[in-house]
């Protein structure tokens, strides 16, 4: 299971830096001290940890023109340090002076230190620093288990599947030459699997763990272990095979070191991106950046889906530096924009996860990450998958922390290969994005090439090596330009297509340029929007760069525009978002108030038009249009999905409850829980919210249960179904068997509890979504009541949303709508709050995050409003005081409340 770096209390990740930047303009001092950090400083008089972020860059924009692995690594770290230095030099001899305690780092240009209000005043004074953060806790990850299988494979599935063992006996590699490096738990050493890859093993009975090894920890000592087992398991996927039947890694010839940096500290983790880009012996002394790991593997995110830019200048170092970073997106699926930080950043490269049916895993987390971007990149195996376990054994294990080793493993066997790739981190990157095998999937936004649920498709090793550029290479490069104007064009796509195929885009100033290309002859087509495509051809020769330019032909523009309107009863604008066939620039959208868009699209052609609400619980329409010379108006009315009446301003005709404003174990609207543990309302456990339901839900949660039994029932209230003829139960559920020892229920009485008949049951099966129950037993009864009810030891959890009985009958409700965006005060930065009507009814909507529309910032709400008129709503969240405001709501309308709120202690 992937995961985690668990962000707890108002921690905030460290903020980015650019490869090559410059300091940034002076900023006040007051300004520096972050409010979360702030607001520490204020409830504490001193022993606050904090970090003090500095403005010096390195420049290492040049890193990867130096063709010597060992030089250029060298030349990074000494850049890295000597910008630390300079910047950090004065406020180290202050820090060391005044008896404060720090830790220094040049990876990153920053220092921990421990103190007060007056020392961070100090400190944000001084010119050289940029900005104070503070320290944040993590946590290690945690294991899932995955299904035992009686008879173990010859070689894994997941190798098997993407094609890694016909790698080896194709090609002859599997990893010779390559070192991986993993930032995780640990790993052990002496593993039957995993000791003769371990580059510390002299092969004669001795280890030496210098520069193989590092103890960010602090809980290992001199030699590397695992008190986890999730590193362990992850190493044994990238190189495990134990020589005797147990081939469980992609690149069994590649050597690995390890760091435990995940996650006993945030500086742990910090010290071991450190420590990777110039390992050092056990003393922490000596260090040389020629033993630093090709590839790194990062089995770790936040446990909530973010985009906050953890460790960028870190990631950017082992990029520069021809380290290719590999990282997990998460196990926050199965919903949209759940991928988290780093794999979510546009600089790092991210694993989503499948299983043997070649089916996205349920928690596999989706994007879109920062700014828009596809996420995950890629996909590989990731359920089920068997791996190395501390104690010399095995085991099964679910995550995309064990999709990720997959993909470093590949990258291992294609640099093993292909001498020419070995630190091309963007050239890798882009043969693996077009020889990923396409999976079409629409539900998060994408292409069938490339969606937020696959990414480019599924790792695939054999076709990785066959479009490497293994022998004699060159490049090609050129300008693509604009055949009327002359004026390049940025952002075009370029394909070369020969002996091996590639895809790059053009920079600001219209250039590209290809890695490494085996010689011979290539067709070049370059292609952007609105633009005709344009062709040329190259001859690649040994050592050289051969220049191919493509002049494109402009084409003739027409509008589209239209409104975006709810069918079924309100007849309010809805945000919408639109997809046109054709069209590559990603989905357009409505604006939220008005529910207008408009795009210019090249005329005469025709287009198809899909439109979706971005509101829960709207059917999707598709339209058909031909595009003259003339501008076009399309409108459309979207109307709601009468199976789930979950859009704004409907219900069902029946009895409901959706569990969102309960608490930890209180009960209300006459439901009761029985036994002990019981049935509970927040989630202990942090399980996923059940396929299909949101915000709170019900929860029998075994696995948090300390080794109780668990013997708890969740009962209704009586329901009057006198006037009911055909009645039904539905649900929405997620339960999580681990044996035949666990077992849900659901219970149905006529007599007003005195007597129960079971109408669903699962023990060792899993199951997900929605589930539908008729219900003729209770037609026409006035004493029915529904029981959940759940018994297990030690297993997973049961967990139910959206519970509703009656004949369902999807009916507008009178009311308006509410929406707009909260904000912090004092930063502008989107506030992800609930805003709630006071009163009774309770409607709430909460902030979401927008990372697919350029025109609408995070923290947007919406939220239905029974009452009209002057209605009296309170917006909330974390580290806030509460502010309340008035709002007319109009029957029918869309009206809007912007929020700006101050920070607690600010």
């Amino acid at each position: 299971m992937a995961t985690v770096l668990a962000l707890t209390g108002t921690a905030t990740a460290l903020p980015s830096a650019t490869a090559g930047a410059t300091t940034p303009p002076a900023v006040a001092a007051k300004d520096k001290i972050r409010p979360q950090l702030q607001s520490q400083l204020n409830s504490q008089e001193s022993g606050v940890d904090f970090w003090v972020y500095f403005g010096g860059r390195a420049d290492l924009s040049k890193a990867s023109a130096i063709k010597d692995w060992n030089a250029r690594g060298t030349a990074v770290a000494k850049a890295l340090k000597q910008a630390a230095d300079d910047s950090q030099r004065a406020v180290r001899k202050e820090l060391t002076a005044s008896g404060v305690r720090y830790q220094s780092f040049w990876a990153t240009n920053a220092i921990k230190v421990t103190g007060g209000q007056d020392l961070a005043e100090r400190l944000a004074a001084r010119g050289e620093v940029n900005s104070l953060l503070p320290s944040f806790k993590v946590e290690p990850p945690p294991v899932t288990k995955g299904v035992g299988r009686q008879a173990v494979d010859a070689v894994e599935w997941g190798v098997a599947n993407i094609n890694a063992d016909d790698v080896w006996s194709q090609f002859g590699v599997r990893g010779e030459d390559i070192t991986v490096g993993s930032i995780d738990t640990g790993a052990q050493f002496d593993h039957p699997a995993l000791v003769k890859q371990y580059r510390g093993n002299k092969g004669d009975g001795a280890f030496d763990h210098n520069y193989n090894w590092f103890d960010a920890a602090g809980t290992c000592g001199a030699a590397p272990c695992d008190r986890d087992g999730h590193g362990t398991h992850t190493v044994g996927t990238m190189v495990g095979d134990d020589g005797a039947g147990n081939q469980i890694g992609v690149a069994p010839g590649a050597r690995w070191i390890a760091a435990n940096g995940c996650c006993p500290t945030d500086a742990a983790l910090i010290s071991s991106g450190q420590w990777m880009l110039e390992p050092t012996d056990l003393s922490g002394q000596n260090p040389d950046a020629s033993k630093r790991p090709h590839i790194i593997n990062n089995s770790w995110g936040t446990t909530a889906p973010s985009n906050e830019p953890l460790m960028e200048d870190i990631s950017l170092a082992w990029t520069a530096s021809g380290i290719f970073g590999v990282w997990a997106n998460g196990n926050n699926g199965p919903g949209c924009q759940t991928s988290g930080s780093p794999g979510s950043r546009k600089i790092n490269y991210s694993v989503g996860a499948y299983d043997v049916d070649n089916t996205i895993a349920g928690f596999s987390s989706r994007g879109a990450g920062q700014d828009g971007e596809i996420k995950p990149n890629i996909a590989a195996p990731g359920v089920n998958v068997r791996s190395s376990m501390p104690g010399n054994g095995y085991a099964t294990m679910n995550g995309t922390s064990m999709a990720t080793p997959h993909v470093a493993g590949a990258i291992a066997l294609v640099w093993s290969a292909a001498a020419a790739l070995v630190g091309d981190v963007d050239g890798t990157r882009s043969l693996l994005d077009g020889t990923a095998t396409d999976n079409p999937n629409s539900q998060c936004g994408g292409t069938d090439d490339d969606n937020n649920a696959f990414g480019e498709g599924r790792l695939d090793a054999l076709t990785l090596l066959r479009q490497a550029p293994r022998g004699v290479t060159g490049r090609v490069g050129g300008t693509i330009s604009d055949s009327v104007t002359g004026k390049p064009i940025p952002g075009a796509t370029v394909t070369i297509v020969g002996p091996v195929s590639r895809e790059v885009t053009t920079a600001a100033d219209g250039a590209y340029v290809t890695g490494a290309l085996p010689v011979g002859g290539y067709s070049i087509s370059a292609r952007k929007y609105g633009y005709a495509s344009g062709t040329a051809q190259a001859q690649v020769v040994e050592g050289a760069t051969t220049t191919a330019d493509v002049e494109l032909v402009p084409q003739a523009m027409n509008t589209v525009s239209g409104t975006i309107t709810d069918g079924s009863g309100h007849g309010w604008p809805l945000y919408a978002k639109i997809v046109i066939s054709g069209y590559p620039l990603g989905p357009i959208f409505t604006d939220p108030v008005t529910g207008r868009y408009r795009v210019e699209l090249p005329g005469s052609a025709a287009y198809t038009m899909q439109v979706s609400a971005q509101y829960p619980g709207y059917q999707v329409v598709q339209r058909t249009f031909e595009l003259g010379q003339a501008d076009v108006v399309q409108d459309a009315a979207l109307t709601v999905d009468q199976s789930t009446c979950t859009a704004p301003g409907y219900r069902w005709s029946g009895v409901s409850e959706d569990f969102d404003d309960w608490t930890d174990t209180g009960t209300r609207d006459g439901w009761t829980t029985s036994g002990r543990p019981s049935w509970r309302f927040d989630n202990p456990g942090y399980r996923p919210v059940p396929e299909g339901g949101n915000g709170r839900f019900a929860i029998a949660d075994s696995a948090s249960g300390d080794g109780k039994r668990f013997d708890t029932s969740l009962t209704s209230p009586i329901i009057d179904l006198s006037g009911d003829a055909s009645p039904q139960l539905t649900f929405h559920t997620s339960y999580y068997p681990d044996d035949a020892s666990q077992r849900a229920d659901v219970d149905v009485s006529t007599d007003g509890g005195r007597t129960w008949r079971t109408v669903w049951r699962q023990t060792s099966s899993h199951a997900f979504g929605q589930v539908n129950l008729p219900l003729p037993q209770a037609a026409g009864r006035k004493d029915v009541r529904i029981r959940f009810h759940y018994q297990g030891r030690n297993a997973w959890w049961w967990a139910v949303d959206n519970v509703f009985v009656g004949t369902r009958a999807c009916r507008p409700v009178e009311g308006g709508l509410v929406l707009g965006f909260v904000t912090d005060r004092d930063t502008g930065a989107p506030v992800f709050a609930t805003v709630a009507r006071t009163g009774q009814p309770q409607e709430s909507g909460t902030g979401v995050t927008t990372p697919v529309d350029p025109n609408v910032g995070d923290g947007l709400y919406w939220v239905f409003s029974s009452a009209v008129g002057p209605t009296e709503f309170t917006a909330s969240a974390s580290g806030y005081p509460a502010r309340t405001a008035t709002i007319p709501v109009r029957k029918d309308m869309v009206v809007t409340q912007n929020w700006s709120l101050a920070r607690a202690g600010g």
